[in-house]
């Protein structure tokens, strides 16, 4: 899956895998999302069990595509793996539901393709 391929310039390029579009997908949110949120429910009455999640769910390839693409990378680099079946623990789907606290909170639980939006 990873490994080391040679470019036309002779240079050693290491390729990373990442789990495939089916695999380990996720909700990222931005960090400043969740600690403006944090401190939102800290100064209230968060009974209960929230989760904090943003609005996209993504695999750890797309989200290495989008992060690439962000900071103007070849977005192709990111070379699709596949995790299932590997015996590899965790689970492959993980989206929190997050609806509840959003709407209990001023503070907007951006998704990964909106915060890592490439300026143009």
């Amino acid at each position: 899956m990873g490994g080391t391929a040679r470019s036309d310039d002779g240079l050693a390029r290491t390729r990373t895998a990442v789990d495939d579009e089916s695999a380990a997908v996720s909700r990222p949110v931005h960090v400043a999302d969740v600690a403006q949120a944090i401190l939102e429910l800290a100064a209230g009455d968060p009974a209960g069990v929230r989760h904090l999640a943003g609005s996209d769910a993504v695999s750890r390839h797309e989200l290495g595509v989008l992060m690439a693409d962000r900071d103007a990378l070849d977005a192709s680099r990111p070379t699709a793996g596949c995790r299932a079946g590997t015996g590899s623990p965790g689970a492959l789907d993980v989206r929190l539901e997050s609806s509840r606290t959003q709407r209990s909170l001023r503070t907007t639980l951006r998704g990964a393709r909106e915060f890592l939006r490439r300026e143009r």
